[in-house]
């Protein structure tokens, strides 16, 4: 049986999350390696995958946060709070 009955106890709320954009874990994890300053071949390697692959995740990352350019994307992650220590990302080293 599901219990209908109200509960007088304020749930709490789950704390605020940046904006995502949309990404996936993936390309989160190459947007933080790109605010380095990381090449697509420094990307691959670090996060072994082939530099195609970290190419095409810099273009799905370009065309998410409607920006032209690599820096244009890590300005706006930034700002959005994406690579910052606190951006639940863990460590990619």
């Amino acid at each position: 049986r599901i219990n209908l009955a109200v509960h007088d106890e304020p749930v709490a709320a789950e704390p605020a999350k940046p904006h995502t954009f949309g990404l996936t874990d993936r390309e989160l994890s190459v947007l933080r390696l790109l605010g380095d300053g990381k090449t697509n071949g420094e990307i691959g390697a670090a996060l072994f995958i082939s530099t195609k692959t970290a190419s095409v995740h810099v273009t799905n990352i370009l065309r998410r946060l409607d920006v032209g350019t690599r820096v244009q994307a890590a300005t706006a992650a930034e700002r959005a709070g994406l690579l910052g220590p606190d951006s639940g990302g863990g460590s990619l080293a």
